[in-house]
């Protein structure tokens, strides 16, 4: 690879660090989860500040609005964000709480789309950001709903990484849970990726059953969780109207 290639790869690398830290991350720590040099971080930390993709709070380094800018283009460009958005408007407005569309990257979860809830509950989330999908409502139905041999593979590459103490940490309890998943139709990650939020998802399936996306509903278990099964038929639901407009 060309200096000017590892340049440009070591600069997304640190953008996507930044992006799966929920308090942003201060420079030392970025070069140490990259193994780069520390003086390579903060040469590119400053360039990505000068154009607006990081910003600084006191020593962390966090998102700043050019990526929320670039996202919310991204969000335009987007087919099936475009065909979506109204249908997660509409769910998100009438459970109170917040909505998102996300797709399947590699072993991580990117999110195509985001409708705020009106509860006081706020999502870190941000339209381009990642996460896990053994520990979150959406990644855990995007899973679900894939054939079985790409589910497998997908698996078995996985780096389990406990964020609380209800996050599923091995490949076979998380096929297990797959599997349930799949014959129930729905997800739930109950405080597995944050302590204190709860999320119930459905998948957005194409023409042969596979997902394509999936939806999920966010926020607070105190509202969610007795709520579950009610709420997940709406989510079912809103993803079925999804999938047809989509593949209709």
């Amino acid at each position: 690879m060309k200096d000017g290639e590892k340049s440009l790869t070591r600069v997304f690398e640190i953008v996507e660090a930044v992006a799966r830290s929920r308090d942003g991350l201060p420079a030392a720590e970025i070069a140490a989860q990259l193994n780069l040099p520390v003086s390579t971080v903060f040469r590119m930390v400053k360039f990505l500040i000068s154009g607006g993709y990081l910003r600084r709070e006191g020593a962390r380094c966090m998102l700043g609005p050019g990526l929320l800018r670039l996202g919310n283009c991204a969000q335009r460009q987007n087919p099936l964000a475009r065909i979506a958005h109204a249908r997660l408007e509409a769910l998100a407005g009438a459970t109170c709480e917040t909505v998102h569309l996300a797709e399947l990257r590699d072993e991580r979860i990117v999110y195509v789309d985001k409708v705020e809830g009106s509860r006081s509950v706020r999502m870190g989330s941000l339209i381009g950001s990642t996460g896990p999908l053994y520990c979150t409502g959406v990644g855990k139905v995007l899973l679900a709903f894939q054939e079985e041999a790409k589910q497998r593979e997908i698996v078995m590459r996985i780096r389990f990484e406990p964020f609380t103490p209800r996050t599923i940490r091995k490949a076979e309890a998380l096929l297990e849970e797959l599997a349930r998943i799949r014959e129930r139709g729905y997800a739930v990650d109950d405080c597995e990726h944050e302590l204190g939020v709860f999320c119930i998802a459905a998948p957005v399936l194409d023409a042969s059953g596979y997902a394509l996306a999936g939806i999920s509903l966010s926020g607070s278990e105190l509202y969610l969780r007795n709520r579950a099964v009610e709420l997940a038929g709406l989510v079912v639901a809103t993803a079925g109207e999804i999938s047809r407009a989509f593949c209709g």
